[in-house]
């Protein structure tokens, strides 16, 4: 039995649950968080297009043989201990996780306004820090509606989350054709 994982294609979605139920983790051992939030625009953009985003090295948890941490901005493992130990992908990963589920430094937003009017996606997501006087603007739906700003969590919510956030937006629509409609493959 090996402890490697297996080089099999997996999900963002599955990556990024497994992040948050605290089922992969990092070895203690690993470099802190250090992208710049460009380089999470960028990575975000390439998804996006379905370009490759590069491998991640996991090893199984079957032996406990590291210590561990949570990624930064995750819940803590659940004290059974975690299944996965990521090894090489920390960077990317812990991007993506906090960008998707708006956690972090940084949040991201998609311009709905200019991905409609035909702009390139990457130039329709951008960022702000968590702690600047702007993001106010675009905390609540009133403020997402009125800026036409879709936060990148929302479509990272479930069960419907992106459906409810438009419908709350197109009942702030002051216009009875509300344009409030993103279709991507994110």
């Amino acid at each position: 039995m090996s402890i490697f994982e297996d080089s099999n294609p997996r999900e963002l979605r599955e990556l990024l649950r497994q992040i948050h139920a605290g089922e992969s983790v990092l070895p203690d051992f690993q470099r802190d968080f250090v992208w710049d939030p460009n380089m999470t625009e960028e990575l975000i953009v390439s998804i996006a297009a379905n370009y490759p985003a590069g491998s991640l090295l996991r090893i199984r948890n079957t032996h406990n043989l590291f210590a561990y941490r949570e990624f930064q901005g995750a819940p803590s493992p659940p004290i059974g201990g975690p299944t996965y130990l990521v090894l090489d992908g920390q960077q990317r990963l812990t991007s993506l996780y906090q960008a998707f589920y708006g956690v972090g430094d940084h949040k991201y937003f998609i311009n709905v306004e200019q991905l409609l009017n035909g702009d390139d996606f990457e130039d329709c997501i951008f960022h702000l820090r968590a702690n600047a006087k702007k993001i106010k603007d675009y905390e609540d739906i009133d403020g997402q509606a009125r800026n036409r700003v879709l936060p990148l969590g929302v479509l990272w919510a479930g069960h419907g989350g992106y459906l409810s956030w438009m419908l709350d937006v197109a009942e702030r629509e002051p216009s009875a054709e509300s344009r409030v409609v993103v279709h991507h493959n994110l």
